[in-house]
């Protein structure tokens, strides 16, 4: 059996769109900074920011390790991320979601995140659980990105 979680965040960011997709796509070794369950992440394959470009990360708990490729990209305006099972406690979770990046006036930038792990086992019967811990650490990780980001020095 298998049913896919769906959590959607969305943030202003006080930087116009163009800093935010560069931050987002083209440093994928920076997602640690702001995705809390994350301990590393690298371009294992591909070009930054197009389709077919793979990184490869390790979360915690576990240090279990898994990739995330690019699907489908529209530069500076939206890109989704599919990847493969990862396996945890008896069950699996595959990581699937996009972003969208909307101009919101004065400079900002409306980043707007959608989550749909599908999940699979055990997971499912974790499905309520797992919905509500994914939207609070979705809702911390997005704050903390928008202050990383409009720390950021303008390019």
């Amino acid at each position: 059996m298998k049913t896919t979680v769906a959590v959607d965040v969305s943030v202003e960011v006080a930087r116009p769109r163009p800093e935010v997709w560069s931050f987002l796509l083209l440093q994928p070794e920076r997602m640690p900074d702001y995705l809390g369950e994350f301990e590393s992440a690298r371009l294992e394959s591909g070009i930054p920011g197009e389709v077919g470009s793979v990184v490869r990360f390790t979360v915690s708990p576990g240090h279990r390790s898994g990739a995330l490729e690019l699907v489908e990209v529209d530069p500076e305006r939206s890109y989704a991320w599919d990847g493969p099972r990862m396996r945890w406690m008896g069950g699996a979770a595959r990581p699937r979601g996009s972003v969208e990046l909307a101009d919101a006036g004065g400079g900002c930038t409306l980043l707007s995140w959608k989550f749909r792990p599908e999940l699979s086992g055990t997971q499912v019967l974790l499905r309520p659980y797992l919905k509500r811990w994914l939207r609070r650490q979705r809702l911390a990780d997005a704050q903390k990105l928008k202050e990383l980001i409009e720390a950021e020095a303008p390019r």
